[in-house]
């Protein structure tokens, strides 16, 4: 496979390269269950897909900080509202990288692979994200849907972002860690990669990915060791 067959490895960065575990621990610091914060990661999420439907967008801080103080309404903080929805803004902007990320995203630049990001999350929050995880230099961009029509799964966004690396779709292999968002990517018409980190099914109802494995390092042995580059 020669430079110009390889595809160009877009990486979803919430939960695929970051590490949302930590969010637990500030919720805790809140005087509250730390599984609240996947409720809380979910409500964005679910509040961001309700407005893509209508070709409609927020960002990522703004539905955020609603869907927190929506929950904190039923789950009282141990201090004033707004003082815990910042807390849980910042403590989602400190987020790591998983450990495997670093290695992995070595090994795919070092094979030559063009490596870029598309969050639903802010930009400046990505940059940070891969700033501290060592491996910015690495991604030619980092691409918020901030810029785009509206959030992913919807397709719009995966239009927009093939525009600003300059290959058509069919050229691009998504890589995330959530099936809405492979599956949208199908839609598409990209190739797909799941980064399955915790061994969960793959759900009957979406498009099964090209590719599935653990985390980016495994990811970088299937590519860099295939000569198609995507046989699962």
């Amino acid at each position: 496979m020669t430079a110009d067959e390889r595809p160009v490895l877009v990486f979803d960065v919430n939960e695929t390269l970051s590490d949302t575990g930590p969010l637990h621990g500030v919720f805790e610091e809140l005087g509250l269950p730390g599984p609240l914060a996947q409720t809380w990661l979910s409500g964005v999420l679910r509040e961001g897909f309700a407005l893509a439907v209508h070709g409609e967008s927020q960002p990522f801080a703004v539905l955020g900080e609603a869907v927190a103080r929506s929950l904190f309404a039923v789950h009282a903080p141990d201090r004033q509202v707004e003082e815990a929805v910042r807390h849980v803004r910042e403590g989602m902007q400190r987020l790591p990288v998983h450990p495997d990320v670093a290695p992995g995203i070595q090994a795919l630049a070092d094979a030559g692979f063009r490596i870029v990001a598309l969050t639903n999350g802010s930009e400046a929050t990505a940059e940070g994200l891969l700033e501290r995880g060592g491996v910015r230099q690495h991604f030619e961009h980092v691409l918020s849907v901030d810029d785009a029509p509206c959030w992913k799964p919807a397709p719009e966004a995966y239009a927009w972002a093939s525009g600003v690396w300059g290959l058509p779709l069919e050229r691009a292999l998504m890589i995330a860690a959530n099936p809405w968002d492979l599956h949208g990517a199908a839609r598409a018409g990209m190739r797909t990669a799941w980064m399955d980190r915790h061994g969960a099914p793959w759900p009957g109802y979406a498009r099964a990915p090209d590719l599935r494995v653990s985390g980016v390092r495994e990811l970088a042995a299937r590519l860099c060791g295939d000569a198609v580059g995507l046989r699962a």
